[in-house]
């Protein structure tokens, strides 16, 4: 799984302590979040993995104010968000230099800016297309900003500054989750916070211009240190299908051609938020994609080529990767472009 696809482990343990404090048998957790509780704290943990821990404790619990408590239980704790917001001049200020480090966190989602017709500020929440995310987590992300903004208005917070818009099926009970959150909550077609455009502009509770430049340097240096991660990744990823082709994938000779030790091997694997099967298994599932697409070879050498000296093992880490066979798949491929070249026509 690429590091874009993963979920910061800070808020990660953060959600782990408060399944913990809602009686949440986290022998059951460990395992759906891919941790071993013996062994030290991955950096990442894999986003649709955390989405499916959302769910797992949903059913657990059985509580229909449980996203919008995860929310306002993260909201109150210490992270870089909260500090962007509470240290800028104002939630304009604040939440404009926070968008382009949303990912650094969460992994999954983004937040967009959007004026609506009454002239108020929609800050909406939305999911990678290409992620599995928990519409909970949505819910929890939508609760953490406004809880954030309304601690970071302090005593200037009036009833209409803020919205919490969430769909129906998360908000049933419209004046109950108002009164439990403390912020008017409403049903609506997506996840969004409305923010009033007088406390847009508002002056926070709380400006410190110097710790705000100390918030933003810190997100643009985890920026670049996480670009750093997404460059090694897409390295190891050309140089394991090179490896792959010729039948050469030990550690060792990975770690030759990127001039480093295994143990540095790694510790950058580690960093990546994966190991080294994980990254071997992509790059087999790469290459034989590319190689069923690109011509006719026969499907037994396909197999072959990424690996497999059994095709039965083949096709089915195929059908894990895909959900069809690898015939299946190339029909489907090669059907596909015939109808969108007799259309070009």
């Amino acid at each position: 799984m690429a590091p874009t696809a993963q979920v910061d482990i800070v808020l990660v343990q953060h959600l782990l302590n408060y399944w913990a404090d809602r009686g949440i048998n986290m022998d059951q957790v460990w395992p759906v979040l891919g941790i071993d509780p013996q062994s030290p704290l991955p950096r990442w943990v894999d986003t649709d993995r955390v989405a499916d821990a959302y769910d797992y404790a949903a059913r657990v619990l059985d509580d229909p104010h449980y996203p919008f408590d995860i929310g306002m239980y993260i909201a109150r704790r210490d992270m870089p968000l909260q500090r962007m917001l509470r240290y800028a001049g104002n939630l304009r200020k604040g939440i404009e230099a926070l968008l382009p480090f949303v990912y650094l966190t969460t992994g999954s989602l983004k937040y967009g800016l959007q004026d609506s017709a009454d002239g108020a500020v929609l800050v909406t929440v939305e999911r990678h297309p290409e992620r599995k995310v928990s519409p909970l987590q949505l819910c929890a992300a939508v609760t953490i900003l406004a809880c954030v903004c309304r601690d970071v208005l302090g005593r200037g917070y009036t009833g209409s500054d803020l919205i919490i818009r969430a769909p129906e099926d998360l908000v049933r009970n419209e004046q109950s989750l108002s009164s439990h959150v403390g912020i008017q909550v409403q049903a609506a077609s997506g996840f969004m916070v409305e923010i009033s455009r007088d406390a847009w502009t508002r002056a926070g509770c709380d400006p410190q211009p110097v710790l705000f430049r100390g918030v933003l340097r810190e997100l643009v240096r985890q920026d670049e240190r996480f670009r750093e991660h997404v460059a090694l990744y897409n390295e190891l990823k050309d140089i394991l299908q090179m490896c792959l082709m010729r039948r050469n994938v030990s550690q060792e000779g990975v770690a030759d051609q990127l001039g480093i030790s295994v143990r540095n091997l790694q510790r950058r694997l580690r960093a990546l938020g994966t190991t080294y099967q994980n990254l071997l298994d992509e790059a087999r599932q790469g290459l034989a994609m590319k190689l069923i697409c690109e011509g006719d070879m026969p499907l037994y050498e396909v197999a072959y080529m990424v690996g497999y000296t059994e095709p039965s093992a083949f096709y089915k880490a195929f059908r894990r990767w895909t959900g069809s066979t690898p015939g299946e798949y190339r029909q489907t491929y090669f059907t596909t472009l015939s109808a969108i070249s007799g259309a070009d026509e």
